[in-house]
């Protein structure tokens, strides 16, 4: 059996940060809910309490390579009901 080098762990140990970072990013957002671009919200955190969503919102990127930035509401425990 050959021994792994210390280059080659610590490029895995790199590889394993990165991903669970991206995990963690997936799961934030999984907690919010997008309602439009900002570019066309002025308050995002405004529009959101006015749409019932109590702990506001932000502007963030949907996706890790997007131009634009999409505002999402944090939901409620009880999302508001249409």
């Amino acid at each position: 059996m050959t021994s792994i080098s210390r280059r080659d762990f610590l490029a895995f140990l790199c590889l394993a940060i990165l991903f669970t970072l991206n995990l963690a990013e997936a799961q934030d957002r999984s907690k919010l809910i997008p309602i439009g671009p900002c570019a066309q919200i002025p308050d995002c955190s405004k529009a959101c309490n006015n749409s019932g969503f109590t702990k506001g919102g932000k502007c963030i990127k949907w996706y890790p390579n997007s131009i634009k930035d999409t505002c999402a509401c944090f939901v409620n425990s009880l999302t508001p009901s249409v």
